[in-house]
């Protein structure tokens, strides 16, 4: 070769490397992004929405009831780190509330639920209609990191709300025709499901699952189980049984798990776990 070319060729080769390292996929900058969700149910929801465009970590591990979540210093620098956290605000778990001044990026779910819901109660994930407006705006809040990589955050986002919409339907039809509306929980978790579905939540204890019950509540529940023909008390896969059982001995009916899906199911999805507990729903409320 001539010399007096090598340098040139070497100068072009140079300028076709530098051009090619920075495109990926979808002609973006190849650095991925890092999001940080507080728990499983919005973890579902950024994985289904981002696909493998992202680094996806869940603070919550799978197991742990997350208003427990203690943080541990690699978790704090991963969400000091982090361009986007995804998380449920108002106390929900406080080790993540004090973060959220630490990211450039933070989407708080809670900012879906509508006027009138119920502001007290966190666990809107269980009301697939609100579960839409979560995806809407995770679907924006990826947009806004990577920008490049919209009309695909979109795209796999209105395929989730097409599922979710689906679900929907399903609770709709299924609990349309039922003997009763009455379902009697451990905790009051369900109150989104249950007003999005036109159901009668009792709880045995509060919203606080570490707030014991009064022996007078326990009185009350039993009592509201026999005028509405209750035949089961539902208990939560994370939390003891005990509630639901002291209620069921008292009263005669039987137990079974309706999942408040703080935590990843044993086998399948969210959409998965949501359609057990409508079987579970259906059984209970002896539906047609």
């Amino acid at each position: 070769m001539n010399s007096r070319l090598l340098p040139a060729l070497i100068a072009v080769l140079m300028v076709v490397a530098g051009a090619c390292s920075g495109v990926g996929e979808t002609g973006s900058d190849t650095s991925r992004r890092s999001v940080v969700t507080s728990f499983y149910p919005l973890n579902f929801i950024v994985s289904e929405v981002a696909g493998r465009r992202v680094d996806i970590d869940s603070l919550t591990p799978a197991g742990v009831e997350p208003h427990d979540l203690e943080l541990t210093a690699s978790q704090v620098q991963m969400v000091s780190e982090a361009d986007l956290l995804v998380y449920i605000g108002e106390g929900f778990q406080p080790a993540v509330d004090k973060l959220v001044p630490e990211v450039p990026n933070t989407v708080d779910v809670l900012t879906v639920r509508p006027s009138g819901a119920r502001t007290e109660d966190p666990h809107i994930w269980l009301d697939p209609v609100q579960m839409v407006a979560i995806t809407g705006i995770v679907a924006d809040a990826l947009a806004t990191v990577d920008p490049k990589s919209a009309n695909g955050y979109r795209r796999n986002a209105d395929a989730l709300i097409a599922q979710l919409n689906q679900l929907d339907d399903s609770f709709s039809q299924g609990l349309s025709r039922c003997d009763h509306r009455t379902i009697v929980t451990a905790h009051e978790s369900f109150g989104h499901l249950a007003d999005r579905f036109n159901l009668r939540q009792v709880g045995i204890g509060g919203l606080d699952p570490e707030q014991e019950p009064s022996a007078r509540r326990l009185d009350e529940v039993a009592e509201i189980v026999r005028e509405a023909g209750v035949n089961t008390i539902f208990f939560e896969a994370l939390l003891p049984e005990d509630l639901a059982d002291t209620v069921a001995r008292e009263t005669g009916t039987g137990t079974a798990v309706l999942d408040p899906l703080e935590s990843p199911p044993k086998s399948g999805d969210y959409i998965t776990a949501m359609r057990s507990n409508l079987e579970a729903l259906r059984a209970a409320l002896r539906c047609r």
